[in-house]
């Protein structure tokens, strides 16, 4: 059915699962979903078994199968089956991280509506800090504001 992936051997492979594991671990995620995540993404084709995942990770079934628990709940990962084959093969779920993306720019709107508020409600005895406070709330406004036009070019492609 597939098995090999192309483009890259398998030393090149796992350096470059190390390499965006490492960088995809800054966003809160642990190692080993982090290495889940990024054999999934370098992966070809592009969806795997759970045997496939942990012999390539060489992690234990509990370890990867919490990972991909973690995965699966939060929308990251999903999966899919074929007809006769009792397996599981989990991808990437690319349009779920374009939706969780927009997710995260309106969260950042909404605390950023939360900051204004907090600086209304300051004293004017620490003056200093609420000039940088400001400052912030400003810099993540820009960033709100080429985030939602970034989404609707986006959208109008």
């Amino acid at each position: 059915m597939h098995r090999n992936n192309t483009y890259f051997d398998m030393d090149n492979l796992k350096q470059r699962v190390e390499d965006i594991g490492v960088v995809y671990e800054q966003f809160g995620k642990t190692p080993i979903a982090s290495r889940v995540f990024s054999f999934l993404l370098l992966a070809e084709p592009s969806y795997k078994t759970f045997d496939e995942i942990r012999e390539f990770l060489n992690a234990s079934k509990s370890a990867v199968s919490n990972a991909i628990n973690g995965h699966l709940q939060d929308g990251t990962i999903n999966y899919k089956t074929f007809s006769g084959d009792r397996k599981r093969y989990f991808y990437l779920d690319l349009e779920n991280w374009k939706k969780r993306v927009e997710e995260y720019a309106k969260k950042l709107y909404d605390f950023n509506n939360v900051m204004e508020d907090v600086l209304k409600h300051r004293s004017n005895n620490d003056i200093e800090f609420n000039n940088e406070l400001k400052d912030v709330i400003d810099f993540q406004n820009f960033l709100n504001q080429k985030i939602d036009e970034a989404i609707i070019k986006w959208k109008e492609k």
